[in-house]
């Protein structure tokens, strides 16, 4: 349970801040966010998020690779909604306007407490969007109301809320202190074992369609000034119960600690997944980027696996996949202003059971960038869209013939000051009740095998059905 003595100083604490907004809010005649952080008790991350499926119909989470820092939010005390080309712009506008005049009590030092923003961005703003993706909009970033933080040992919990000129500070005090109800039991380590029954898959396309689309646009992709175009496929899960969030998390964490592992869930769907690949990262003026293009299984054995990697290495086709990641976000990032470091080696990034060519890039940003900026410069780089990509986005929309989504899109979180960080958001299903939309996808450059790029697609989704209780042959 939460430090119970603390509750009482809490409740004197956010009615006194409460007040000072609410004065704020009627000499300005809007809405002041206050925000309010305190100690709490080191608790699970993923159990808060279980537990706010009772509370509210907005659940977030976070964790970057090795659980560095993981972000628990429940409940929405704003939500953003940003729509078309602009979305990132506007997106970084309104978020800015909104802390200019916020009240905020901070007692922690560490990152990623405070008021945060969590949420993502859809692939594509101008693909019309389908029945599969509804309350999941072009862009869509949540304050939660409640947000557990932890890092290095410890935990912190922020509480948000918005208090307008005619606010009931009383009612809003209860609010806040139903937080309470968050800290109230663990996860049962049974749940992380997938439950018992079976799932069917249906491939969309299928998969003899895909593999033509594949041979069509290798064909095309000889000629023209077209060099690589990512091609999705989607996965459809039956089963014969529904999926629960909070357990496929659990399980993600168990078995995939070395990626990226976020889940955006509103009302009975949830958007979820373990991606190995950060799109950019903004601390302090310090910006990382990851290049991660070009994969191969993992090996049975250190052997097997060490001839593996040198092939990877080795591949032309996957070398000059690689190079395209690279060139684009480097221009990307000195576009921005970012002084680059000279770019590392290119290395293995090995995960569970596949591995990718990988370079990372870091950089000096200047003061006034904030992540979103970032993010939409970056967005979508070649792993995930072609190269270049003003050729390569046509492409995708014509024929890749299903809705992305938020697949492949920027999923993150971002701070007051315009710090933060986001993945892409890959490895990744939709889960809605008993259904869940698995998606993968594949570079494709000149000389591209269709058989193999099959084949890696499924390597590519076999950590979501895994976790869901299924495989793949």
């Amino acid at each position: 349970m939460i430090i119970d003595s603390s509750l009482v100083l809490q409740e004197h604490r956010i009615q006194s801040l409460l007040s000072a907004a609410r004065e704020q809010a009627q000499r300005g005649r809007g809405p002041v966010l206050v925000s309010v952080v305190q100690r709490a008790p080191v608790y699970d991350p993923i159990a808060f998020f279980e537990r706010g499926a009772e509370l509210a119909d907005d659940r977030l989470f976070w964790s970057s690779p090795g659980a560095e820092i993981a972000i628990a939010g429940v409940d929405a005390a704003w939500r953003l909604v940003a729509e078309g080309p602009r979305r990132f712009e506007q997106a970084a506008a309104s978020w800015r306007a909104l802390c200019a005049e916020a009240v905020i009590d901070n007692r922690s030092d560490l990152p990623a407490t405070g008021p945060i923003l969590m949420g993502g961005f859809a692939f594509d703003p101008t693909r019309p969007p389908t029945e599969l993706w509804q309350g999941y909009p072009d862009g869509l970033m949540v304050l939660p109301r409640y947000m557990l933080t932890c890092q290095d040992g410890e935990s912190w919990l922020t509480i948000n809320t918005l208090v307008w000129p005619d606010s009931d500070l009383l009612s809003e005090v209860d609010i806040a202190l139903r937080v309470a109800d968050l800290f109230d039991g663990e996860l049962d380590r049974s749940d992380f074992e997938p439950a018992d029954g079976e799932l069917r898959t249906e491939d969309v396309p299928p998969a003899e369609q895909w593999k033509e689309l594949v041979r069509s646009l290798e064909r095309d992709l000889r000629h023209g000034d077209l060099r690589k175009v990512v091609l999705a496929r989607q996965c459809l899960v039956h089963g014969d119960r529904p999926f629960d969030p909070a357990r496929a998390l659990a399980r993600l964490r168990d078995g995939y600690a070395d990626c990226f592992i976020f889940a955006v869930a509103h009302g009975s769907r949830c958007f979820l997944g373990a991606s190995p690949e950060r799109l950019v990262r903004l601390s302090r003026g310090t910006v990382r980027a990851t290049c991660l293009a070009g994969s191969i299984a993992r090996g049975a054995t250190p052997e097997l696996d060490r001839r593996l990697g040198e092939e990877l290495l080795a591949s032309a086709k996957d070398r000059a996949e690689h190079a395209f990641v690279v060139r684009a976000i480097s221009d990307a990032l000195a576009d921005a202003g970012v002084a680059c470091a000279p770019l590392g080696a290119q290395t293995l990034m090995k995960l569970r059971n596949v591995q990718h060519l990988f370079t990372p890039v870091v950089g000096q940003a200047p003061g006034d960038l904030n992540i979103l900026e970032l993010v939409e410069r970056l967005h979508p780089t070649p792993a995930v869209g072609g190269y270049p990509r003003a050729a390569a986005l046509p492409v995708i929309a014509q024929r890749e013939r299903l809705d992305r989504g938020w697949y492949a899109g920027p999923i993150g979180w971002m701070d007051a000051r315009g710090d933060g960080e986001f993945a892409v958001a890959i490895r990744s299903a939709l889960l809605r009740g008993a259904e869940a939309a698995l998606f993968a996808g594949c570079g494709l450059v000149a000389g591209s095998d269709p058989e193999r790029e099959y084949v890696e697609s499924s390597l590519k989704l076999r950590p979501m059905l895994s976790v869901l209780g299924g495989s793949m042959s």
